[in-house]
C-alpha cells in the first residue's frame, strides 16, 4: 500500500470521523495527553462542554491522538480505496459502446489505474479483462481481427480504446487504414 497519496485533508477527515466514536475521556486517557490538558485548563476540571475533537486543538494534542490513531486512519484509508476501485469497476461494467463515448471509459480506467497502481500496488487485469469490455457489434469483427494491435473496444462513434502500457483513443479509420497498408 502506497501511503505517499493520502493528502493531509484525507488523514485529518479521518481522524475527526474516528475522534466521533471516543470519548473525552478515552481521548484524555492517551498517554501525555492528560498532562497537557490540565495544563491548558489550569488544572481545573475540564469542562463538559469540551468534546473530543476541540481537545486535539490544544497545542501538543494533535500529534499525539494523531499518532495514537493512526493505524486506525491508515486502515479506514485503505478501505476507502478499495471501495473506490469497486465503484469504479461498476461504472467500467455498465459502460455501453452502443450510445456512450470511449472518452468516458478511458477517464475511468485512467482513475482506476491511478488508484491501484498508485495507491493499492495492484494490477489491473485483477479487477477488469479489457478483452470483455463490449463493442460496438458494427466493430466487433475489426476488434477481434487486430486484437494483437491491442484493439479493447470501439464505440457507436468508431472511437476505439488501444494500448497496452497507456491507453489511448484512436479512431477505427485510422486502424483499419493502418492495417490495409500491410
Amino acid at each position: 500500500m502506497n501511503y505517499s497519496k493520502m493528502t493531509m485533508g484525507d488523514f485529518d477527515r479521518i481522524l475527526y470521523t474516528r475522534l466521533k466514536e471516543e470519548t473525552l475521556q478515552s481521548i484524555v486517557n492517551i498517554p501525555g495527553i492528560y498532562q497537557i490538558v490540565s495544563k491548558h485548563f489550569n488544572n481545573e476540571m475540564i469542562l463538559n462542554e469540551e468534546i473530543p475533537q476541540s481537545i486535539v486543538n490544544i497545542p501538543g494534542v494533535y500529534q499525539m491522538v494523531s499518532k495514537h490513531f493512526n493505524n486506525d486512519i491508515l486502515e479506514m484509508w485503505e478501505y476507502e480505496q478499495y471501495i473506490k476501485v469497486n465503484e469504479i469497476v461498476e461504472k467500467i461494467g455498465l459502460w455501453n459502446p452502443e450510445f456512450q463515448r470511449t472518452m468516458v471509459l478511458l477517464n475511468l480506467l485512467n482513475e482506476l489505474t491511478e488508484v491501484l497502481y498508485g495507491t493499492l500496488d495492484l494490477k489491473l487485469d485483477k479487477y477488469i479483462n479489457l478483452r470483455s469490455l463490449p463493442v460496438r457489434e458494427f466493430f466487433k469483427d475489426v476488434v477481434d481481427k487486430y486484437s494483437e494491435y491491442p484493439i479493447w473496444t470501439c464505440d457507436f462513434e468508431g472511437s476505439c480504446l488501444i494500448g497496452a502500457k497507456k491507453f489511448e483513443i484512436e479512431p477505427i479509420d485510422l486502424i483499419l487504414r493502418r492495417f490495409e497498408g500491410e
